[in-house]
């Protein structure tokens, strides 16, 4: 069994430490926890009006189970490269960002009362077992924001948050973090800087057999941090960059070392949310900082988010040219120069062996 545990600023697995020994290029690399956003690994789709936006292109047709199947049988092939978790989301992210579809379309594992849609805790422990067997942590976030407007209110958030906090200890897994709320901000909403810390308390609040899970949220970029009681709470700390070249990410991490409760306690720092940008991953590993790799895939529409482009092309007509990790439907495999060039600079900075066959690190 998978078990991931926190030592000081850096993380354990088995109770050793991660990339064990490892120096890169005179840095430390032994503690780190090297992630991908993954947040469709469960996604459906329960509005009929839009599920037809994710069909399969070799296939004509949708099928949720095919997505996390095939997600589950790559995660191998991401630990090989030195990969050692991946953020999946219990409400996904933004897969198209035209109004039309993404003010539409309900991807959620809750109703709206926050009770739980037991196909998607079935997909869920498919990946919690395939990670467990794979050697890797999951990083589950419970909540996206574009679909807790969609919940009816604190109550019902509130009861997913506790619901789903008591059912990933009852599978025993060992091998899960969570991240409550995928970029909360200022406001004063229990999703936001002042009172996301509410949140926190239910994850950490909520024990079995003497056991809780590691908890934090990430926060939105392009602040450094967003002041509020959660950061004396949290057990590691989970910015994103998305916006941020490598001189700001360095910047990004200074700043939360700076901050007081960071001074007075200071625990591990993860980007799970960043870019497809290898030289940010040396960034990140320049500060001792976790890095998340984020590649959102072309065929999104909407707009230019981050330093991106993936609104200039279309959805490829292939499934084997898909480009992304969260525009669905979904190519889990490791099968374009975008993804090559992240798994090849990993598995160099960590020493992994990479698959075989593999070309030269970048």
């Amino acid at each position: 069994m998978t078990e991931v545990a926190i030592e000081g600023t850096g993380f354990l697995i088995d109770g050793e430490p991660t990339y064990k020994g490892r120096v890169h290029q005179g840095r430390k690399i032994e503690g780190l926890l090297h992630n991908s956003r993954m947040v469709q690994a469960i996604f459906d789709d329960a509005n009929p009006e839009t599920v037809a936006h994710w069909r399969y292109p070799d296939t004509g047709v949708w099928d949720p189970d095919r997505n996390t199947d095939e997600f589950c049988a790559a995660l191998p092939e991401y630990r090989k490269f030195g990969l050692l978790a991946v953020t999946v989301g219990l409400q996904g992210g933004g897969s198209m960002y035209l109004p039309k579809v993404y003010d539409a379309y309900v991807n959620s594992a809750f109703e709206g009362d926050g009770t739980r849609k037991p196909a998607y805790f079935d997909r869920l422990a498919r990946v919690l077992d395939a990670a467990d067997d794979a050697g890797m942590v999951v990083i589950a976030n419970i909540f996206y924001w574009k679909m807790v407007e969609k919940m009816s209110g604190e109550a019902a958030v509130k009861r997913a948050t506790a619901e789903t906090t008591d059912w990933l200890l009852r599978t025993g897994h060992r091998n899960v973090m969570v991240d409550v709320y995928n970029e909360f901000n200022d406001g004063d909403r229990i999703v936001d800087a002042p009172r996301i810390h509410e949140l926190i308390e239910i994850v950490k609040g909520t024990t079995l057999g003497g056991r809780r899970l590691l908890t934090s949220s990430s926060w939105c970029p392009p602040a450094a941090i967003r002041p509020g009681p959660w950061e004396a709470m949290v057990d590691f700390y989970l910015p994103h960059g998305n916006d941020s070249w490598g001189r700001r990410l360095r910047w990004k991490t200074r700043e939360i070392r700076k901050s007081a409760a960071y001074q007075a306690d200071p625990r591990p720092i993860v980007y799970n949310e960043d870019s497809m940008y290898v030289n940010n991953l040396d960034a990140a590993v320049d500060e001792y900082a976790s890095w998340g790799f984020y590649i959102q895939g072309y065929g999104c529409g909407g707009w230019d988010h981050g330093h991106y482009e993936w609104t200039q092309h279309n959805r490829e007509s292939t499934f084997e040219a898909l480009t992304g990790y969260q525009t669905v439907p979904v190519n889990w495999g490791v099968n374009t120069g975008l993804k090559k060039a992240f798994f090849y600079r990993l598995a160099d900075i960590t020493g992994a062996p990479g698959s075989e066959g593999q070309e030269k690190a970048l």
